[in-house]
C-alpha cells in the first residue's frame, strides 16, 4: 500500500460499536478484528485506492456507562473522497467489504450506539461547531507514513457536563492554535462527542502535544487511550497460512500491505 501526499479531507473518520453478537464476547470481537476485518481492509481496498489505515481498539473503563465509547476507531485514507465512494460502491470488492461491517459492528440506532463514519471538514471557529463532526486544522497534503501518528481519547468530567460544549470548543481552538505554533505538528484531526473526544495528530517528533494534554488535565478530563500507531504489516490477499494478526485493547496500528 503506497502512501502519497494526502489532504485530510479525503481521510474517513470511523467510529465503530461492536454488534449485539459481541456485547458479552470481547475476545470474539478482537479475534474477528484481527483474523478478518483489519487484514481484509488493506487486502481488498488497497487495489481500490486505499492509501493509509490507522485503526485503534478502544479500552472500555469499567466505571464508564455501558456503550459510551466506540470499540474501534480508525482513520481510513484515500487520494480523494470520490476515490473512496467509487471503491466502496462501484466495485464488487468494495461492496463485499462494506457488507462485512455488519458482521462485526452495530448500525441500528437504539439502546446501543450506531457505528458511523464521515470525512472531516476544516475548523473555522465556534460558530461552526457541531457534535460528531470531525475537523482538521491544517489542510496541507502530507505523507502520514513518514510521520508519527498518535491518538488520544478522553471522557468529559462528570462535574462539568453542563459546560462540555464550551470545553470542546476551547479545545478545538487550542488545536487550531497549536497548528500555528507547534512546528512539529503537521496535522490534527479531532471529533467531539457529548460523552468523549478523540484527537489524532501527525508529527515529526515522537512526543505528545504538551498544551493539549495540559488542557485536558486542567479540566479534569479522563484519558482513556493514549498511543502512537505502530506499523503492522499484512500479507497479500490469498496468501497461504495467513492467520491475520493478534489485536488487543488499547492498541493503535498503522496497517500496511506487504508487497
Amino acid at each position: 500500500m503506497k502512501t502519497k501526499l494526502m489532504t485530510p479531507n479525503a481521510i474517513r473518520v470511523w467510529q465503530g460499536y461492536r454488534s449485539l453478537q459481541y456485547q458479552d464476547d470481547i475476545e470474539g470481537f478482537l479475534s474477528k478484528l484481527g483474523q478478518i476485518f483489519i487484514p481484509v481492509t488493506v487486502q481488498l481496498m488497497s487495489p481500490m485506492g486505499l492509501r493509509m489505515y490507522y485503526p485503534a481498539i478502544v479500552p472500555q473503563p469499567t466505571d464508564c456507562p455501558k456503550n459510551r465509547l466506540p470499540n474501534e476507531i480508525a482513520l481510513v485514507g484515500y487520494p480523494s473522497q470520490q476515490t473512496y465512494f467509487d471503491a466502496s460502491h462501484r466495485t464488487v470488492a468494495g461492496r463485499a467489504y462494506a457488507s462485512l461491517h455488519q458482521t462485526v459492528f452495530n448500525f441500528d440506532p437504539g439502546d446501543m450506539p450506531a457505528s458511523f463514519s464521515d470525512f472531516p471538514i476544516a475548523y473555522s471557529g465556534a460558530s461552526q461547531f457541531n457534535w460528531k463532526t470531525p475537523y482538521y486544522f491544517s489542510g496541507e497534503a502530507i505523507d502520514w507514513h513518514e510521520l508519527y501518528v498518535g491518538v488520544l481519547i478522553w471522557t468529559w468530567p462528570e462535574s462539568l457536563l453542563a459546560h462540555k460544549k464550551p470545553l470542546a470548543i476551547d479545545l478545538l481552538d487550542l488545536c487550531n492554535e497549536q497548528m500555528g505554533s507547534n512546528k512539529n505538528l503537521f496535522e490534527i484531526i479531532a471529533v467531539m462527542q457529548q460523552g468523549y473526544g478523540i484527537i489524532w495528530f501527525a508529527s515529526d517528533a515522537l512526543r505528545w502535544p504538551a498544551k493539549i494534554l495540559q488542557y485536558l488535565e486542567a479540566n479534569e478530563c479522563r484519558t482513556v487511550m493514549k498511543a502512537f500507531h505502530d506499523i503492522t504489516n499484512i500479507s497479500p490477499l490469498f496468501s497461504e497460512d495467513d492467520n491475520g494478526i493478534a489485536v488487543s485493547l488499547g492498541e493503535a496500528l498503522d496497517v500496511r500491505l506487504s508487497t
